[in-house]
């Protein structure tokens, strides 16, 4: 066995020892006729070879390659100079051509039959069709125009379709060329019957999916936007949607739909530190589907030294279930920042669906809240509507290199109905992240805040303006920032404007730093001072999120001389 394998590697060493090298260069073409010649040149592919005669039959087929290399582009009458010598111990071969003039087209007869005709999707190819006459032949060109009417007959159900003349007529004696292409399309088919692989949902909501109906001429758009609604719900972690026109029957094509089901309970936890708040620590719990009929429910915990709350939503999906949702919230917490101090308990009915574009909410809350911001303990009642607005567009959910995101909330209440004071709010945030090259962000954030209210001291802290913390200026504690009473307490503010700019550099891997600028106020007069801070911070991009620890100091009058801000959860 050692002497079989000793021979075999003295073999290998004499054949690669005896290997001539070859080296070729093409001479007169552009890059892209160079390109496909030198792909389909048999010559061009030898690197090396011990056997000289391969080396001539390949130089003898070369010129019969070109041709053939350069026809796809209206090249038939090219010239070629071939000439293959030794150069030391290798060969060189070279190629000098003459494309010549290209090969124009002298007729162009595209036609559409069948039911297509109908179709202005179809019809609209032939007159899109992307050679004319008069233009250089050019097979690219030809097979791109020559798909479409493939590609958008089975876009549309005509799965019979076909081309009954396809052909390319070049007449080399007078130097012209001719294309013949004949599609009949055939018959529409319908959607037939949809049938979905067990879950443990009822048939009756996943049904509610379907934006179609048995019957309906075939649509593949319909089939995709099927599956991206299942997909954009919380119930499936899958979901492949196939249409089975083999199986049609009085050209009726079933569909089955195979879903793999997300799981129904769902843990987290989040950690975060601030020198406002101490330690931070986040609670979480999501049953996915708590019934047949897909209803869910969330609850979160949020504590910290300074704030503590817990919230839960039992939400039902309604007629469309991709983004129709019915929710019944319910809310207790208590707050004691540098502002004051507040016990809420609130409870009430959500509704939320797509509405232009945008995702839409609307909400009713009976809120009761104890706080004092100064004068003394005070309690309010409220019933208090709202609808907000949100757009958001991102090219990653978790880490994006560019995106934004918009909200646009308002909300309020009247002593007419149910409430102790009367007041309207509004509220705009906004956020944009920018990719500068590869490795640099520039993240831009604003607040606007306004409300209309003749008893803004019996408004309730929760109903107030503030500024200061990790998602407002960073140099400065949580509610910091405020309009002030003649004993100096801060009692929020009618109008609240906050801005900041961040620049973020990725250094290496999923590690990065930033420098960012944040400016703000709360105030009742337009007249008041702006509160500024600067800081720097580290960034970490992890699997489960951006994390970014924040070092920030107050440029204005503060209580702290920095700030410490540890954050996690995604940037929109």
């Amino acid at each position: 066995m050692r002497r079989l394998l000793l021979l075999g590697c003295l073999l290998w060493l004499a054949s690669a020892w005896g290997a001539e090298q070859v080296t070729v260069r093409i001479e007169g073409l552009d890059e892209r006729l160079e390109r496909n010649v030198r792909a389909l040149l048999t010559i061009a592919r030898m690197e090396s070879t011990a056997d000289s005669h391969r080396i001539l039959i390949a130089h003898e087929r070369a010129p019969e390659e070109i041709r053939k290399a350069l026809e796809p582009f209206g090249y038939y009458r090219p010239k070629i100079d071939a000439a293959l010598t030794r150069e030391g111990p290798g060969w060189v071969a070279v190629y000098r051509i003459d494309p010549g003039t290209p090969i124009k087209l002298s007729e162009v007869d595209v036609r559409l039959m069948g039911e297509g005709l109908d179709l202005p999707e179809l019809t609209a190819l032939v007159a899109r069709f992307p050679l004319k006459q008069g233009d250089v032949l050019d097979h690219t060109r030809y097979e791109k125009g020559k798909d479409a009417f493939s590609e958008v007959a089975a876009e549309f159900g005509f799965f019979d379709a076909r081309f009954t003349r396809e052909e390319i007529l070049v007449h080399l004696a007078d130097y012209r060329a001719e294309i013949h292409l004949h599609f009949d399309t055939g018959k529409r088919y319908r959607f037939g019957e949809v049938s979905f692989s067990e879950t443990p949902l009822k048939p009756g909501l996943l049904h509610r999916f379907l934006k179609f109906r048995p019957g309906e001429p075939f649509r593949a758009a319909s089939l995709i936007r099927l599956q991206k609604n299942l997909l954009d719900s919380s119930f499936f972690s899958s979901a492949d949607v196939v249409p089975q026109p083999e199986k049609a029957v009085e050209r009726e094509v079933p569909i089955s739909v195979t879903l793999a089901m997300q799981p129904r309970n769902r843990f987290q936890a989040g950690a975060g530190y601030g020198t406002d708040t101490g330690p931070r620590l986040i609670l979480g719990y999501r049953n996915r589907y708590l019934n047949r009929h897909g209803h869910s429910f969330y609850a979160n915990l949020r504590l910290s030294l300074i704030r503590t709350e817990l919230d839960a939503l039992y939400a039902i999906p309604l007629k469309h279930p991709e983004k129709d949702q019915l929710g019944f919230a319910a809310q207790i917490g208590t707050e004691d920042t540098l502002a004051g101090t507040a016990e809420v308990a609130r409870i009430g009915i959500r509704h939320s669906t797509d509405r232009w574009g945008l995702r839409e909410f609307l909400s009713l809350d009976l809120q009761r809240e104890r706080f004092n911001v100064g004068a003394g303990p005070q309690t309010a009642t409220l019933l208090i509507p709202g609808l907000g607005y949100t757009w958001l567009e991102s090219d990653d959910v978790l880490n994006p290199d560019r995106g934004a995101r918009v909200d646009l909330i308002g909300n309020g209440a009247w002593e007419d109905l149910l409430s102790d004071v009367s007041f309207f709010m509004l509220r705009l945030n906004a956020k944009g992240i920018y990719s500068l090259g590869e490795r640099n962000r520039l993240i831009a954030r604003a607040q606007l805040g306004y409300i209309a209210t003749s008893e803004f001291d019996d408004l309730p802290l929760t109903q107030r303006f503030y500024a200061g913390g990790d998602k407002s200026v960073r140099g400065y504690r949580l509610n910091e920032i405020s309009a002030r009473n003649a004993d100096g307490d801060r009692i929020g503010g009618r109008y609240l404007t906050v801005a900041s700019i961040e620049y973020e550099r990725t250094l290496f891997g999923p590690w990065g730093v930033a420098a960012f600028y944040d400016v703000g106020r709360a105030a009742n007069d337009f007249d008041e001072p702006f509160s500024h801070g600067v800081g720097l911070g580290g960034r970490w991009r992890s699997p489960i999120g951006p994390v970014r620890l924040d070092f920030a100091v107050p440029l204005s009058r503060s209580e702290d001389s920095f700030q410490v801000h540890l954050i996690l959860g995604p940037d929109l």
